[in-house]
């Protein structure tokens, strides 16, 4: 019997560069606004959007949930190119926290864009975190969530991307993109392939 190897993945600020595509929602609805100012994605450093204050932290999840977001968002640098050449070794299964109409629509769009991957979504309202969730047989576990990480049980994490205020306390391995995620791979298997 062979056994295939998880790579488990999150969506936003992993594969997906929900912050950009956040942002460009933002900056479109309220320039015409008094107090506002043009945020770009790489500014932001709070877990609630603050930076773009003349919404509120509902009113930007509200974006979450809309089709314009599912039209913009683009992929992070190498996310796809990197998923599909790992799918060809791994099983690749994306595991995302949302409200419903949020998982519904990344489900919806993974089918789409990334068909060969499993989407496991986690809804917020029920759970704070992605704990439930069996990663023990997965190779690695990537998020950019720090809490996340902690009380998952895959047994290597590793944290994606810059460090922000919902990371920053992470200490264990840290890869910045998809390009660190594949030396990460090569490094744990050993062998100098992906």
């Amino acid at each position: 019997m062979i056994i295939i190897q998880k790579i488990i993945c999150d969506a936003d600020g992993v594969i997906l560069n929900s912050i950009a595509a956040i942002c460009s929602l933002y900056n479109d609805d309220f320039k015409y606004y008094d107090n506002f100012t043009p945020i770009k994605w790489w500014e932001v450093n709070t877990w609630d959007f603050e930076e773009c204050n003349c919404a509120n932290r509902e009113y930007i999840d509200k974006y979450f949930c809309q089709p314009r977001f599912f039209k913009m968002v683009t992929f992070m640098d190498w996310a796809k190119e990197t998923l599909e050449e790992l799918s060809k070794e791994y099983e690749i299964v994306i595991v995302s926290a949302g409200r419903i109409p949020n998982l519904r629509a990344k489900e919806e769009f993974f089918k789409e864009h990334l068909s060969f991957c499993k989407f496991i979504g986690v809804d917020l309202d029920k759970y704070p975190d992605k704990s439930h969730i069996d990663m023990s047989d997965a190779l690695l576990f990537l998020d950019d969530v720090s809490a996340n990480l902690k009380t998952s049980n895959a047994p290597i994490k590793a944290c994606f991307g810059e460090e922000y205020s919902w990371n920053e306390d992470w200490t264990g391995f840290r890869v910045r993109n998809w390009r660190d995620v594949k030396d990460l791979i090569k490094e744990l298997k050993g062998d100098g392939e992906v």
